[in-house]
């Protein structure tokens, strides 16, 4: 866009990669998918970037006529880790262009840079207890990295090769020491949930000397196998049934008809099942991951529409989501979700334009259950949509709650908010008054919507009763906050906000 609104006054624009894990290759792939319209070159060794003390990417410089840095820094404050406002609030490398256009200097000459760190070749180090990528960091990579950094997943980069481990060193470095990554937000002891992805101390200590050590390769006698993926699905195996969009979605590049989103598409996904089926693991597979935020299935029974199931408990209609951060659902054996004769599955999906015209046909891939199952899969959504959270609130606080009048037996908990959640936790509450928390999220992060596996499913008594509390901050101290000055009610957009505790539960059923 810079280049375009510069065009006539004589202002060249060029972009440098240094990436030490990018070839020219890649960098001319990436200019190619995204029309770059001005020259991108390949800083071999990162030359350029040590001359201009580059440490973060991207870095945006200004240079006047006499090769004179004018500004150093970010390009605007739209986009930073865990950060994507609608649009920019400040402009930093357009008014600094502007600046020198004419003449004057530049209010702000640097502005920090918001992204990934950039590796530099690093000495090695000698130690005591040497550490290796082949010996020591792959099974650890393995283990709690590639399911995400992998092609065709949501990491914006691979971690398949030593290459590229070493490319990212100093990033790794970074959200390994902040415990950044791998992502996880309860604060429940380690092992109380199945899908923990918490990295071990051991772990991290092996990660952060290898590091500092100067990410030395090892024998490569000593790695293990690669681990084998499924290309296309992570649930195991190849799905035994895959049904795709009836129609595509065309995405724009930009938000529609001057509004800050996208509204939500409703679109049928293959035709009504011709029998009662059981599902026992479901994918939901986004195709323009890029710009697609989330996908609901819903299972819509024969003579009702979305909005007969989108109502009061829409919970007990979804049969699986594909979310920021999430994993499938693969339920135990014995345990299955039904989807009755006649049903059809009907995909929500809320779009991100970003900037690119793309077209979406997502698919859901479905495992079936071998034989009737003795267990049931439930899904409930305790929520409330009435509250209003005042302008500059910073801990505004909303509760909802479900009594369960048999026994249930919970399985899974999903809070959901949007951009001004803060923190969320659900209590059981049991019939003699008794209460525990099930889950605590002190720090809500929208870009990570998890769903909580218990390690050990939890068999509630009759009368038990689940309290969900949300906590909110409307003020201009939370950074993805859309607008502080706003009074906030319940909305689809991210904009608005949701207040939602899924809980997942089986209940005995009769086998026939």
């Amino acid at each position: 866009e810079l280049h375009k609104w510069f065009a006539g006054d004589g202002v060249v624009f060029v972009g440098i990669n240094s990436h030490p894990a990018d070839d020219s290759k890649a960098v001319a792939k990436h200019a190619k998918e995204h029309a770059i319209p001005f020259p991108v070159l390949k800083d071999d060794g990162a030359k350029l970037a040590a001359a201009f003390a580059v440490e973060r990417v991207p870095t945006a410089f200004v240079l006047d006529a006499g090769r004179v840095v004018r500004y150093k820094g970010r390009i605007d404050d739209q986009f930073s880790p865990g950060l994507h406002r609608a649009k920019a609030t400040t402009r930093e490398l357009r008014q600094a262009v502007a600046a020198v256009l004419a003449g004057r200097e530049v209010a702000t000459p640097f502005a920090e840079p918001a992204g990934c760190l950039l590796t530099r070749e690093r000495e090695a180090v000698e130690a005591a207890e040497p550490v290796t990528y082949h010996k020591h960091v792959s099974r650890i990579v393995q283990a709690k990295c590639q399911v995400c950094h992998r092609p065709g997943e949501a990491a914006p980069f691979s971690l398949l090769t030593y290459k590229q481990a070493k490319g990212w060193a100093d990033m790794i470095r970074e959200v390994v020491a902040q415990g950044q990554m791998p992502p996880w937000h309860a604060d429940a002891p380690p092992g109380h949930f199945a899908n923990d992805r918490r990295l071990s101390p051991e772990q991290k200590k092996t990660l952060l000397a290898w590091v500092d050590q100067g990410c030395p390769e090892g024998d490569p006698k000593d790695a293990p196998p690669p681990r084998e993926f499924l290309e296309g699905w992570r649930l195991g195996r190849e799905p035994d049934v895959v049904l795709t969009m009836n129609k595509p979605v065309d995405v724009p590049a930009q938000y529609l008809y001057g509004l800050a989103g996208m509204p939500y598409q409703y679109v049928r996904v293959g035709e009504p099942f011709k029998e009662d089926t059981w599902v026992q693991a479901v994918e939901v597979r986004p195709d323009f991951r890029a710009a697609l935020h989330h996908v609901i299935a819903f299972v819509v029974p024969p003579g009702q529409t979305i909005r007969d199931v989108a109502g009061k408990d829409f919970g007990r209609h979804m049969l699986g989501a594909y979310v920021p951060g999430d994993q499938p659902v693969v339920y135990a054996e014995g345990l299955a979700k039904l989807v009755p004769k006649g049903s059809r599955i009907v995909f929500e999906l809320h779009y991100t334009p970003n900037g690119r015209v793309g077209q979406d046909r997502s698919s859901i891939g479905l495992i079936l259950a071998k034989k009737p199952p003795k267990m049931a899969a439930m899904t409930d959504a305790i929520f409330t949509g009435k509250f209003a959270i005042p302008p500059g609130a910073d801990n505004y606080k909303v509760t909802a709650s479900r009594t369960y009048d048999t026994p249930v037996t919970l399985i899974a908990l999903t809070p959901h908010m949007h951009l001004r959640g803060k923190a969320f936790r659900y209590e059981l509450v049991t019939p003699d008054g008794k209460r525990e928390v099930l889950l605590n999220v002190p720090k809500w992060d929208f870009n990570w919507q998890v769903s909580y596996q218990l390690a050990k499913p939890r068999a509630l008594p009759a009368g038990s009763r689940i309290e969900c509390t949300a906590w909110y901050d409307n003020s201009a101290a939370n950074p993805v906050n859309p607008d502080p000055t706003d009074k906030v009610r319940w909305g689809n957009m991210t904009w608005e906000e949701m207040m939602i505790g899924f809980v997942e539960y089986m209940e005995e059923r009769e086998v026939k």
